[in-house]
């Protein structure tokens, strides 16, 4: 009950007919399995398996019998466990690396523009930062004059100030509305990135639902590795039906990892089509 034997068979694990062939011999251990009098008495609870004295002769031959199926189911369910296990991680990979574009296109999103807009705001107040000192400068003279009742003084300084006013007025207005471009263009891009990051919300959810999943799965791994452990020490004391009961313990319990490997790789599939929706929306 060896998986690196099995899966030495692999030559693709990706390829869909790899898997397709590894279904239908699953498909067809279970059929023999199932359709089994002697293998379904092994599905029963193992505590009505392991009587206190065991009745060998025929029921030994029948568990021997019953053991050759269910190993061939197992490493059947390895092989498959295995390669489900391999896709599922390349799909993940592929959703990590996608989803890690789509964040940092998200936070790049419009850089060039909205850098562009500031350097504009900026060139501009630099341009006509002397015209507003010479205005402010201008303006604290003519304070100055009226303080020393220099009436003459102030009034020439006023006039040469009231000259600057209109430039000085168009200039504030240039200013304001290359300000106003930006702050508006910034509630743009920030809008922009929200609806990205709304439509990858979900993956957050879904991975809970796939940590979950995997936490289930390492119960079933311990529950099986006990059942194998058991299985080998029943082999060792020659004790068929024991070790017929505990092998189909660990079938069993590849049988709920299989099941639960499905379930995230459904969830990878989910991140996919949601990733695929936020990238619409850059």
């Amino acid at each position: 009950m060896n998986s690196t034997n099995s899966s030495k068979k692999i030559v693709n694990p990706q390829s869909p007919k790899v898997m397709s062939s590894l279904k239908k011999s699953f498909r067809n251990w279970s059929t023999r399995l199932l359709s089994s009098g002697l293998i379904l008495a092994l599905l029963t609870p193992l505590t009505s398996l392991l009587p206190a004295n065991h009745a060998y002769a025929d029921n030994w031959t029948a568990a021997v019998n019953g053991i050759e199926a269910v190993y061939d189911g197992v490493a059947s369910l390895e092989s498959i466990i295995q390669l489900e296990n391999q896709q599922t991680q390349t799909l993940r990979k592929q959703n990590n690396n996608r989803l890690q574009t789509v964040n940092t296109k998200i936070k790049d999103m419009d850089k060039a523009k909205l850098a562009s807009l500031k350097t504009t705001v900026t060139q501009t107040e630099q341009k006509y930062a002397s015209l507003f000192t010479d205005y402010a400068e201008l303006g604290k003279q003519a304070a100055t004059a009226r303080k020393q009742k220099n009436t003459k003084k102030a009034e020439v300084i006023s006039l040469k100030r009231n000259k600057m006013k209109a430039e000085v007025t168009a200039a504030r207005t240039e200013i304001k509305q290359k300000k106003a471009a930006l702050t508006q263009a910034r509630k743009e891009t920030a809008a922009r990135k929200k609806n990205v990051k709304e439509a990858l919300a979900p993956v957050q959810t879904v991975k809970k639902q796939i940590t979950a999943e995997n936490k289930t799965i390492s119960t079933y791994k311990k529950s099986r590795s006990s059942a194998r452990k058991s299985y080998h020490a029943a082999v060792k004391k020659g004790d068929a039906i024991s070790a017929a009961a505990y092998l189909t313990v660990v079938y069993n319990k590849l049988g709920a990892i299989h099941a639960s490997q499905q379930k995230i790789y459904g969830y990878e599939q989910q991140i996919t089509t949601i990733i695929k929706a936020a990238e619409s929306r850059l």
